[in-house]
């Protein structure tokens, strides 16, 4: 186990590079002359926001349309509980997947020659070291690091 200098859940920084963690094992060490930009910023964290958000908005039609039904065939002396329940289930999965489409959280975004990857900030941020990160990524990546947003 190695001594970092800064440690989140995802990432974690040291002279050597940003390591990116899985359950705090370094699975890659991303040195800091490979990176081509650095931003703190808030943006979403799904991968393919456009897919996520259409799946919500076809989960939710979906849920609205098996509810107008249930409503259509509902009489005051014949009512099916399952049925009445059934469209429950794709408007909740749908309003959470359009609800994460939507949801900026602040994130560190490193780009690479052929890659870019998202990490997470908020254990930082609650830790309230995120001016010693953004200091220290000044200090290592000079004029590739921007601080786009303030937390």
């Amino acid at each position: 186990m190695s001594n970092y200098d800064i440690e989140s859940k995802g990432f974690a920084l040291s002279p050597e590079g940003v390591h990116l963690l899985r359950k705090r094992f370094n699975y890659k060490t991303i040195d800091f002359s490979d990176i081509h930009k650095a931003n703190l910023t808030k943006a979403a964290d799904t991968k393919n926001i456009a897919l996520t958000a259409i799946a919500g908005v076809l989960l939710v039609t979906a849920g609205l349309d098996m509810a107008i039904g249930v409503y259509k065939d509902f009489t005051a002396y014949h009512f099916d509980a399952k049925s009445g329940v059934l469209p429950v289930l794709p408007l909740l999965l749908g309003l959470y997947c359009i609800y994460i489409a939507v949801k900026k959280v602040p994130l560190l975004i490193i780009d690479l020659k052929n890659e870019k990857h998202k990490l997470g900030l908020q254990d930082i941020i609650d830790a309230g070291r995120i001016t010693f990160l953004e200091n220290y990524l000044k200090e290592k990546l000079r004029d590739r690091f921007y601080d786009i947003q303030t937390f």
